[in-house]
C-alpha cells in the first residue's frame, strides 16, 4: 500500500520517522510524496509544547479532506494517554518511541550528505518545565558499537556530515569515545554535537573537540537561564550562573573560534524584571554566535506548571522580543566580522551553503549565487557581505 508520512517536531523525531519509513518499506509498503495517491497517512508527532500539539491537530484536520485513514506515531498519542485525552479523527496509533539500532531499516529524509544519529532515548535530568521524561521515559543509553556501525553504514551510502543528537547527548558516558572513533570512519568530513547539557561537559570532551579536525568547532549548549534563582527552580542548578560563565569562557579559551548555539526560556515562574535583565546583560556580554529563545509554556504534569508566580503572557512576549532583538544585533555584528575571511562550506544546492558554524535548518546560510558546485560538495569561500542571519560569499580559487 502507498503511505504518505509527515514528520513533525525536531531532528530527534525525524530520526524516528526515518526508522518508521524503513520498517514500512521492509514490510512491503511504498513511501510516496503525494497525498492524493496515498492509501493512508502516518503523522509522527511532537507533544513537547502546546504549540506542537496544536500543530498535530491542524495537520490531522488538513489531511482529513482526503478521506483516508490517519495513523499517529510519536509523542502526541503518549501525551493523550498520560492525560486521558481522547484521540479524535484517527484510525490508530503506531509505537515509535524506543532505542534505534543500525540493524533496523532506515530511509533517510535528510539530504544525502547529512544524517542525524540518535545516541540515547529519554532523559534523566528532570528539568521542572520539561515533558520529555513524562513522554519519553527515563534515560536509555545506546551501545557505542551500535552507534558506530550506523555511522559506518551511512558513510558507505555517501553521508559526509554526522550530527549526534539525543535529549541530552552529553548524558552518554561514551560520547568522547564515540566522537573519536567516528572521526576515523572513511568518508565522514564533519561531525556535529547537538543538545549538550552544560552540566555534563567534561575536559575530555573539550579536548577531543579541540584536537579532532573532523569535529566542527560548534556546540549546541542549551543554557536556559543565568539567574541562580531561576536555574534552581528549573532544577538545573547542577551548574549555577557562575559555573555557566566559567564554562563558556573555558570553551572559548580552549577551542579557539568555537561557535556556541544556545537557547533560553523567558517568563519562567517568578522571573522578575531583575532576573530577566541579568539574562539580557549576559547575552549582551557573551555575544553567542547562535541563540534561540522560548516563552515558558505551562505544561500539565510538570512541577513548573504548579509553581506560584506565573508570568503573564504579555510580559513573556515583551521579554522574548527584547532578547531576540538584542541577539539580532549581536548576530549582525559577528557576521560583519566575518567579511573578508575564508571559510569552508558545505554546498546544499540552490545557491546556498552552510559553514561549520551552522546546523541544518536552524542556523545561518551562505548565499553563493551561481556557484559551480554540486550539492554535497565542500568548498573554500571568501565572505563578501553579511546580514544578521545570512552571509554572502564567492568561491576561493587558488
Amino acid at each position: 500500500m502507498n503511505v504518505f508520512v509527515i514528520s513533525l517536531g525536531c531532528p530527534k523525531n525525524l530520526t524516528d520517522t526515518e526508522v518508521l519509513m524503513g520498517q514500512l518499506a521492509a514490510s512491503g509498503h511504498k513511501i510516496i510524496a503525494s497525498e492524493k495517491e496515498a492509501d493512508f497517512f502516518i503523522i509522527n508527532t511532537c507533544a513537547f509544547l502546546k504549540a506542537a500539539r496544536d500543530e498535530v491537530k491542524e495537520t490531522i484536520k488538513e489531511l482529513k479532506k482526503y478521506k483516508k485513514e490517519i495513523y499517529l506515531a510519536g509523542c502526541y498519542p503518549v501525551w493523550c494517554r498520560r492525560f486521558s485525552v481522547p484521540l479524535k479523527g484517527v484510525a490508530g496509533v503506531i509505537d515509535t518511541i524506543g532505542l534505534h539500532s543500525y540493524q533496523i531499516p532506515r530511509i533517510k529524509a535528510t539530504p544525502p550528505w547529512t544524517a542525524y544519529i540518535k545516541i540515547s532515548e529519554g532523559c534523566g535530568n528532570k528539568c521542572s518545565y520539561c515533558m520529555i521524561p513524562i513522554i519519553r521515559g527515563k534515560l536509555k543509553i545506546r551501545k557505542t558499537q551500535d552507534i558506530l556501525e550506523e555511522a559506518k553504514q551511512l558513510a558507505k551510502k555517501g553521508v559526509k556530515e554526522i550530527i549526534y543528537i539525543a535529549q541530552d547527548t552529553t548524558a552518554h558516558p561514551k560520547l568522547p569515545d564515540i566522537l573519536q572513533k567516528t572521526a576515523k570512519i572513511k568518508g565522514i568530513h564533519w561531525i556535529r554535537i547537538m543538545y549538550a547539557n552544560p552540566a555534563h561537559i567534561t575536559e575530555k570532551l573539550i579536548k577531543i573537540i579541540k584536537l579532532e579536525p573532523k569535529i566542527v568547532k560548534y556546540i549546541d549548549l542549551p543554557l536556559q537561564h543565568i539567574s541562580d534563582k531561576i536555574l534552581k527552580l528549573m532544577n538545573r542548578a547542577q551548574i549555577n550562573g557562575q559555573g555557566i560563565r566559567n564554562l563558556v569562557e573555558r570553551l572559548r579559551r580552549k577551542i579557539p573560534g568555537i561557535a556556541i548555539r544556545t537557547s533560553f526560556i523567558v517568563g519562567f515562574p517568578t522571573e522578575t524584571e531583575k532576573d530577566f535583565e541579568e539574562l539580557f546583560d549576559f547575552v549582551k556580554e557573551m555575544k553567542f554566535e547562535r541563540v534561540g529563545c522560548f516563552k515558558f509554556s505551562k505544561e500539565d504534569g510538570t512541577p513548573a506548571s504548579k509553581m506560584r508566580g506565573q508570568v503573564p503572557e504579555k510580559i513573556k512576549s515583551y521579554r522574548f522580543q527584547k532578547l531576540m532583538l538584542l541577539q539580532k544585533k549581536v548576530s549582525k555584528e559577528l557576521n560583519q566580522n566575518l567579511v573578508g575571511k575564508y571559510l569552508e562550506v558545505l554546498y546544499e544546492g540552490s545557491g546556498l551553503a552552510r559553514t561549520p558554524m551552522d546546523a541544518p535548518e536552524i542556523d545561518c546560510s551562505v548565499c553563493l549565487g551561481n556557484a559551480n558546485l554540486s550539492p554535497g560538495e565542500f568548498a573554500k569561500i571568501k565572505i563578501t557581505n553579511s546580514k544578521s542571519y545570512e552571509l554572502t560569499g564567492r568561491l576561493y580559487c587558488t
